[in-house]
Order: structure tokens, then C-alpha cells, then sequence
């Protein structure tokens, strides 16, 4: 069951993700941190 902020929180996460970009990590990394987040949180929006 998604939380009506989850959408709202998982922007500004990944925002802050987006930032690690450039200190190391691989988009991969990333990638796969956000699905993991996506999943524990319950967000249901889609970024390409």
C-alpha cells in the first residue's frame, strides 16, 4: 500500500541520489538504490 507522500519523498531522494553521481557512484548503483526504495516505500511513479 502506497503512503500519499511516498511519490513526493522519492523525488527528493532521488534528487539527493543524483548528487552521488558525481562522487563515485556508477548510474547503475543508483539505479538499483532507488528501485530498492521504490519497493520498500511503496512509490508508484516512473522516471525514465
Amino acid at each position: 500500500m502506497t503512503t500519499p507522500n511516498a511519490n513526493i519523498d522519492l523525488c527528493g531522494i532521488r534528487n539527493l541520489l543524483r548528487l552521488l553521481s558525481g562522487h563515485g557512484f556508477t548510474e547503475q548503483e543508483l539505479k538499483k538504490i532507488t528501485a530498492r526504495i521504490v519497493k520498500t516505500t511503496g512509490a508508484d511513479i516512473v522516471f525514465c
